[in-house]
């Protein structure tokens, strides 16, 4: 009988991908079953908690996720992994229960050479993940990361010294390839991510993400390609081009990361950008394309932030009127500039600012939600709930819940259908909608 293991992944579209990557060495190469962490097949033989350090909310989250692992499965080997990994071993390594911290970059290239064990292949550093996945479990869409590390250097960020301080970029063909591997297996949209996704071909001669993108609206398939994140900067008139082309698959959605809406804060955060820059180049995008969606990340609380600087910070998001936000405290990372940096706003500043914040973020999604009342949007459904409802996400990334006939999920697996709905309800976080038949 097959040895069985668990995944327990936390963090961003990057890590979840990294995941998957080792799910298809351990299933596939290694012969193990997956079982779910804590389901009705009892304790797995094997743990791998791919832990997130990018805040220290992060790094608690990580070590619950790992004591979790180790108490279901007392005599299992439980493998920690991931940036918190990277970043404080010897805090993992002291774990009671922990078997072994190792960073993903040598936990990967390990157990491919034991899976090639007398098979004459030799697995290189480069290799690793560059061959790419061919599903994405538990995933309606399916995130194929393009690159990984970041040579940014925001004055906040520990990611380029877990991740590496230059972007390397995966080969054009592997990326083709990889998509066309998941467009077979039935995947409808994919969603490019990377720690930098915006640097992908800074390390490979004339190739930039605009390559990618051209290249993957051939690919017979995809029907939607989706860009998790770019810097403002980044957003080219090329690309723009490229998402208002009537024939594109690009969906008109950007996550472009604000942190905050204060010039003097952004120089001290080490962002290259004015907050005009920014909305610039949101403006270029809205006369290009027909209601686009913008998301965003924003820090609240960091030093600096005084009540001029964030008041900026709420005018900039009004200005940007943003369909999504996500609003976080500013973490002090060891190491960093920024943690050495004075003027930290207290707690108790930091926790109305972002309760002031989420009550915009409210205001903002009601208002980009009202352009679709009593339309029809799109929608790739991606699960059906327990009360019989399903929900998934339209191409400007508005989630939407509505009834459909029980022959729709069951999903086809390993991905959903594109249906079209009728917006008849809206709400901050979703809308709701009427079942019009197939696309």
């Amino acid at each position: 009988m097959s040895k069985t293991c668990a995944f327990i992944t936390l963090g961003c579209k990057a890590n979840q991908y990294d995941t998957q990557v080792l799910r298809e060495v351990f299933l596939r190469r290694k012969g193990y079953r997956e079982v779910s962490p804590g389901g009705s097949d009892g304790p797995a033989d094997l743990y791998v908690v791919n832990t997130c350090a990018v805040t220290s909310t992060s790094e608690v989250k990580s070590r619950q996720e790992i004591r979790k692992a180790v108490r279901l499965g007392p005599d299992a080997e439980v493998v920690v992994t991931g940036c918190y990994a990277t970043a404080d071993p010897q805090v993992l390594e002291g774990i009671e229960g922990v078997d072994r911290v190792v960073d993903r970059e040598t936990l990967t290239r390990s157990l491919l050479d034991e899976a090639d064990a007398g098979t004459g292949i030799d697995n290189t550093p480069e290799d690793i993940g560059i061959g790419g996945i061919s599903w994405f479990e538990g995933h309606s869409r399916a995130f194929l990361k393009t690159e990984d590390g970041c040579d940014a250097h925001c004055s906040y960020c520990i990611i380029p010294s877990l991740r590496g301080a230059v972007a390397r970029s995966k080969p054009l063909e592997d990326v083709v390839a990889e998509a066309r591997r998941l467009a077979g297996n039935g995947y409808r949209e994919i969603v490019l991510t990377g720690i930098h996704l915006g640097a992908y071909g800074r390390d490979l001669r004339g190739v930039t993400i605009t390559d990618v993108l051209k290249r993957l609206n051939e690919v017979e398939g995809i029907y939607r390609i989706r860009l998790s994140s770019l810097e403002a900067s980044e957003v080219t008139d090329e690309l723009i081009d490229i998402m208002a082309d009537e024939n594109s698959k690009v969906c008109p959605h950007l996550h472009l990361s604000l942190q905050s809406g204060d010039d003097d804060v952004l120089r001290a955060m080490n962002r290259r950008y004015t907050a005009g820059q920014y909305l610039d180049v949101i403006e270029r995008v809205r006369s290009r394309l027909a209601d686009p969606s913008f998301s965003t990340d924003v820090m609240v609380g960091f030093p600096g932030e005084g009540p001029e600087q964030f008041e900026n910070t709420l005018n900039t998001c009004r200005q940007a009127g943003f369909s999504r936000m996500h609003i976080f405290p500013y973490s002090p990372r060891r190491g960093t500039p920024a943690a050495d940096m004075v003027n930290r706003p207290g707690p108790d500043e930091v926790k109305e600012r972002k309760m002031v914040l989420d009550g915009l973020k409210d205001e903002l999604a009601l208002r980009y939600k009202e352009k679709f009342l009593g339309k029809e949007i799109n929608v790739l459904v991606e699960e059906r709930r327990d009360d019989g409802t399903l929900s998934g996400y339209s191409e400007r990334y508005v989630k939407a819940l509505f009834t459909g006939p029980a022959s729709l999920p069951n999903l086809p697996e390993p991905a959903g259908s594109i249906v079209p709905v009728e917006v008849v309800e809206i709400f901050p976080g979703y809308v709701r909608a009427l079942w019009r038949g197939y696309q």
